[in-house]
Protein backbone atom coordinates (compact mmCIF):
# COMPACT_ATOMS: atom_id res chain seq x y z
CA UNK A 1 0.00 0.00 0.00
CA UNK A 2 1.66 3.60 -1.01
CA UNK A 3 2.17 5.99 1.81
CA UNK A 4 0.67 9.34 1.17
CA UNK A 5 3.26 11.98 0.41
CA UNK A 6 4.32 14.49 3.55
CA UNK A 7 2.50 17.71 3.38
CA UNK A 8 5.30 20.66 3.53
CA UNK A 9 2.74 22.34 6.10
CA UNK A 10 2.74 19.86 9.09
CA UNK A 11 -0.14 21.38 11.12
CA UNK A 12 -1.73 24.17 12.51
CA UNK A 13 1.33 25.92 14.28
CA UNK A 14 3.47 25.57 10.84
CA UNK A 15 0.97 27.29 8.82
CA UNK A 16 0.22 29.97 11.45
CA UNK A 17 4.62 30.95 11.72
CA UNK A 18 4.56 30.90 7.91
CA UNK A 19 1.50 33.45 7.48
CA UNK A 20 3.19 35.46 10.26
CA UNK A 21 5.90 35.73 8.16
CA UNK A 22 4.44 36.64 4.78
CA UNK A 23 1.37 39.17 6.52
CA UNK A 24 3.59 42.28 6.62
CA UNK A 25 4.98 41.95 3.28
CA UNK A 26 1.54 42.12 1.81
CA UNK A 27 0.30 44.82 4.11
CA UNK A 28 3.34 46.92 2.99
CA UNK A 29 2.32 46.21 -0.23
CA UNK A 30 -1.39 47.22 -0.50
CA UNK A 31 -0.08 50.31 2.33
CA UNK A 32 -0.16 52.47 -0.80
CA UNK A 33 -3.58 52.62 -1.18
CA UNK A 34 -3.82 50.68 -4.76
CA UNK A 35 -6.55 47.85 -4.80
CA UNK A 36 -4.69 45.09 -6.37
CA UNK A 37 -5.54 41.54 -7.88
CA UNK A 38 -4.67 38.11 -5.84
CA UNK A 39 -2.10 37.43 -9.05
CA UNK A 40 -0.49 41.44 -8.98
CA UNK A 41 0.11 40.71 -4.93
CA UNK A 42 1.44 37.37 -5.95
CA UNK A 43 3.75 38.29 -8.35
CA UNK A 44 5.24 41.54 -6.92
CA UNK A 45 6.02 39.30 -4.00
CA UNK A 46 7.40 36.27 -5.54
CA UNK A 47 11.07 36.99 -5.55
CA UNK A 48 10.88 37.30 -1.01
CA UNK A 49 7.97 34.29 -0.71
CA UNK A 50 6.04 31.01 -2.13
CA UNK A 51 2.95 31.78 -4.33
CA UNK A 52 0.52 29.23 -2.08
CA UNK A 53 1.89 31.24 0.93
CA UNK A 54 1.45 34.77 -0.13
CA UNK A 55 -2.05 32.94 -1.51
CA UNK A 56 -2.94 31.59 2.38
CA UNK A 57 -1.57 35.07 4.13
CA UNK A 58 -4.29 36.91 1.86
CA UNK A 59 -7.08 34.18 2.67
CA UNK A 60 -5.98 35.16 6.71
CA UNK A 61 -6.01 38.71 6.49
CA UNK A 62 -9.27 38.81 4.31
CA UNK A 63 -11.29 36.92 7.20
CA UNK A 64 -9.30 38.69 10.01
CA UNK A 65 -10.90 41.90 8.12
CA UNK A 66 -7.30 44.00 7.73
CA UNK A 67 -8.15 43.67 3.95
CA UNK A 68 -11.20 43.76 1.91
CA UNK A 69 -11.79 41.88 -1.46
CA UNK A 70 -13.99 44.12 -3.51
CA UNK A 71 -14.87 42.80 -7.40
CA UNK A 72 -11.48 40.43 -7.05
CA UNK A 73 -9.13 43.21 -5.88
CA UNK A 74 -7.55 43.55 -2.24
CA UNK A 75 -6.51 46.25 -0.28
CA UNK A 76 -6.67 47.13 3.24
CA UNK A 77 -9.56 47.88 5.31
CA UNK A 78 -10.78 51.12 6.19
CA UNK A 79 -9.73 52.26 9.30
CA UNK A 80 -12.62 52.18 11.92
CA UNK A 81 -13.06 55.73 13.84
CA UNK A 82 -12.29 55.56 17.38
Amino acid sequence: MPHPKPSAMTGTAELNAMIERVTPAVLELLADGVPRRKPAIVAALAGQHDKQDVVHALIRLTVTGQVEETGGKYMLAAAEPG
